[in-house]
């Protein structure tokens, strides 16, 4: 428990603590293009914080109202997300059948609907959906999201289907093209 505890406080100070305005992190490498990206990672953070809600119910804790807030506070975001993840889950990007949409976003509630919850890390997500709903620009949102969402599922999904690994950035490709030092 105060393993959980610690842990929760510290992503709760790390996203308080972050300007709302700073330099994006380099982002991990991608299979998708930029905005669909984005969108994925978005949508993912909107679906992880649903479950997580629920979670918590389950244990007592109402973050829902924080989550409806949220939702409410960037509804344009959150549906400029869902639409593009709808036009993206195609048959042209490898995704076939009436309900492949319905499919994915299934993957991602059954990602986070069995997760550790506690007392602590609903706080914490709790306190993160309030420091999203609080800053308007939605720079909280999108920093939030990539903190915690480096990866996004559906671009897993996008390189599988395509069968390809993602872009390495220059630097790293490097790096594994050069010979790992001797370890003494």
């Amino acid at each position: 428990m105060a393993r959980h505890r610690s842990a929760a406080l510290a992503l709760l100070g790390m996203i308080c603590a972050a300007p709302a305005a700073q330099a994006a992190p380099p982002l991990p490498p991608s299979c998708l293009d930029l905005p669909t990206l984005e969108a994925a990672r978005v949508h993912q953070f909107q679906t992880m914080m649903m479950a997580v809600s629920l979670r918590c119910r389950a244990h007592g804790v109402d973050v829902e109202s924080s989550f409806s807030r949220m939702m409410a506070a960037h509804r344009a975001t959150f549906a400029a997300a869902d639409r593009v993840m709808h036009g993206y889950v195609t048959p042209a990007h490898g995704f076939a059948g009436a309900h492949a949409f319905d499919s994915y976003a299934t993957v991602l509630a059954n990602r986070y609907g069995g997760g550790a919850t506690s007392l602590a890390t609903c706080g914490a997500i709790d306190g993160a959906m309030r420091v999203v709903t609080a800053d308007a620009s939605g720079a909280r949102l999108h920093g939030v999201a990539l903190a915690m969402i480096g990866r996004p599922e559906m671009d897993r999904m996008a390189c599988a289907a395509a069968g390809t690994k993602p872009a390495l950035p220059p630097a790293t490709a490097l790096a594994l093209a050069s010979p790992a030092p001797a370890v003494p």
